[in-house]
């Protein structure tokens, strides 16, 4: 339940929304430099660091301003600087990919030490807020650990900038193995806690026990004490991680009790089955197409489906609640277009079936007409922004 003392200003979430749209757009022409058979390359680090912390983590920073406060039941540490920290880690991120693609190295020095000091000032303030949490519940538990290891993997992140550097004398290898696994960890355990709560709210799924949710965070931990004996291994235990919460969501969507499929559980369904169909090329030893549908399919379908859910509520919530009764006010429904979301669900599966089958820039074109979709959608809503605004006059 969102309570106005709780919620942070829109502004600021929203800005970490626009900021991630922004880079998951660029990491398409990021993607044509990236070489997934030399995964150590600066071009492909490049693209990595631009579609995870630029998109991804964009996405997961900006919700976490919301959902930590809805989860945890009190408000977010503090925001004492959040805005300008936005515009400082955004500007980190450019210069950082761009000395990794253009091998600018003075690019990259700048670059991520703005970025090591822009996600510690929010890993600090996130992990501030579970303390005195008298709220306990799944989802708590695997943010707050997710807030630990997003600290312990930008430490190491920034331990790699100073190998790089020659400051440090580290096993750079080993560092970039666990900067990885916390990094990801940090995103995975975010990803299974708040699906644990997003899940069963838009599927209308009740009596769950998220046992394989739970086995899938243990076996996660399990994979980064495996990783210091052997990557193999750790790999293993990684897969059977996953493997659970995808188990898991598919028997959420089993249980929902709206039975009708819209633009939010196909993109889902899209986001599962692009799961499974990368860990058969991983199998295969396909990895450009594996991580072609890890990232365009799986982890894009996945956080469109809860944008298109998530921003509509917070400006409806924002901006229109504190009107009704006294107006005419939008529905939900209402702000989002519809027809758009099923023709760029649509280019988002024909983009993977073409990259599956050797188009490589037809699937990129394919893709990046999804996203202006998704983006078209998400103006739309902004636009509602009006609605508060108007009326206040």
């Amino acid at each position: 339940m969102l309570l106005n003392t709780f919620a942070p200003p829109f502004r600021l979430v929203g800005g970490y929304f626009i900021v991630g749209i922004l880079f998951l757009i660029l990491s398409l022409f990021a993607f044509l430099k990236a070489d997934f058979s030399a995964v150590t390359s600066f071009q492909t680090a490049g693209f990595l660091h631009i579609y995870f912390v630029g998109f991804v983590m964009s996405i997961i920073i900006g919700a976490l301003y919301q959902l930590t406060s809805v989860i945890l039941e009190k408000s977010f540490s503090t925001i004492r600087g959040a805005f300008t920290n936005l515009f400082v880690y955004a500007l980190g991120i450019l210069l950082m990919s761009a000395g990794m693609i253009f091998d600018k190295v003075g690019l990259l020095h700048a670059g991520g030490s703005l970025l090591f000091l822009s996600l510690l000032l929010f890993a600090v303030t996130y992990f501030a807020s579970f303390v005195k949490n008298e709220k306990k519940s799944f989802a708590a538990f695997a943010l707050l650990i997710s807030s630990v290891f997003l600290i312990v993997g930008i430490s190491l992140g920034f331990c790699l900038l100073m190998i790089f550097s020659g400051a440090f004398s580290m096993d750079f290898e080993l560092t970039l193995h666990y900067h990885i696994y916390f990094v990801l960890g940090f995103v995975f355990f975010i990803v299974v806690g708040v699906a644990s709560v997003l899940l069963p709210m838009f599927a209308l799924a009740h009596d769950l026990k998220f046992t394989l949710s739970k086995a899938s965070l243990a076996f996660y931990l399990l994979g980064g004490v495996l990783l210091y004996f052997g990557l193999n291994f750790a790999l293993a235990a990684f897969l059977v991680a996953i493997l659970c919460f995808v188990v898991e969501a598919f028997l959420i969507l089993k249980k929902r009790v709206r039975k009708a499929y819209d633009y939010w559980n196909l993109n889902i369904f899209l986001s599962l089955a692009s799961f499974v169909a990368f860990c058969v090329f991983s199998g295969l030893g396909l990895n450009d197409v594996a991580v072609f549908f890890l990232m365009f399919g799986f982890l894009y379908a996945f956080i469109t489906a809860h944008l298109y859910k998530i921003v509509p509520f917070l400006i409806w919530y924002h901006y229109v609640a504190p009107f009704v009764g006294k107006t005419k006010v939008p529905l939900l429904d209402d702000m989002i277009v519809k027809r758009p979301t099923y023709i760029a669900l649509s280019l988002n599966a024909l983009a993977l079936a073409a990259y599956a089958f050797g188009f490589a820039y037809g699937a990129l074109a394919l893709l990046f007409t999804s996203v202006l979709l998704v983006a078209f959608n998400m103006v739309h809503v902004f636009k509602f922004i009006n609605f508060g605004v108007k009326n206040e006059g």
